[in-house]
C-alpha cells in the first residue's frame, strides 16, 4: 500500500526490516566466532578456491565484453578474445599474410563494468610472406576479408579496417 506521506515508514516494513537486520547480525556473530575457533567449515575447500581462481584467470584471458549491433532476437555480446579470434583466422586465411596484432576502438558503452561499446575501428598488423609482389594489394585483400567477416559474423557493417605491413615472413 502506498505511503501518504513518504517520510513516515510504514510500521510493518519498519519491524521486518529490524528482523531482517537482526539475523544477518547474528549470521556474522556466529561466522566470526567459527573462523576464529577454526573451524573448517566457514573456508572454502581447496576446490573450490581453485574454481574460483581459474574463472577469473578465464574472465581475464577472454576480455570484457563488446556489443554488438542488435539482432531480430535482441541484443548480443562477445568477448574481446572472440573478436580477435575472428578476425586472427581471417588474416591467416589470406594467402600471403599472417596475423600479427589487431586492437579496436569502441563507441562509449552505456554499461558499466568490463564491457565496451560497439566496435568502430580495428587495426590489424601483419606480416607478409616474402616476395608478396603487390603489398597494397595484398592490404586491400585482408582489409575487405576482415570487413567482410566481421559483418557476416557479427553485423558490424560500418567497421573501419585499418591495415599495417610489420614484417615479412618465409613461404611455408
Amino acid at each position: 500500500m502506498p505511503y501518504p506521506d513518504q517520510d513516515t515508514p510504514d510500521p510493518e516494513d519498519a519491524a521486518a526490516t529490524a528482523r531482517y537486520l537482526e539475523l544477518i547480525r547474528s549470521v556474522h556473530t556466529e561466522w566470526d566466532e567459527l573462523e576464529s575457533a577454526g573451524d573448517s567449515s566457514v573456508q572454502l575447500s581447496a576446490g573450490a578456491l581453485s574454481t574460483i581462481k581459474e574463472s577469473v584467470r578465464a574472465d581475464a584471458r577472454h576480455g570484457a565484453h563488446v556489443e554488438m549491433p542488435p539482432t531480430p532476437v535482441g541484443p548480443f555480446t562477445v568477448s574481446e578474445l572472440t573478436l580477435r579470434t575472428l578476425v586472427r583466422r581471417t588474416i591467416d586465411a589470406v594467402p600471403d599474410a599472417r596475423a600479427l596484432r589487431t586492437t579496436f576502438e569502441y563507441e562509449d558503452s552505456p554499461s558499466s563494468g568490463r564491457s565496451r561499446g560497439l566496435p568502430t575501428r580495428a587495426t590489424c598488423r601483419l606480416s607478409a610472406r616474402i616476395g608478396t609482389r603487390d603489398l597494397p594489394a595484398l592490404a586491400d585483400e585482408v582489409r575487405a576479408a576482415v570487413r567482410l567477416a566481421c559483418e557476416v559474423d557479427l553485423g558490424l557493417s560500418e567497421l573501419t579496417v585499418d591495415i599495417h605491413i610489420e614484417d615479412l615472413h618465409e613461404p611455408h
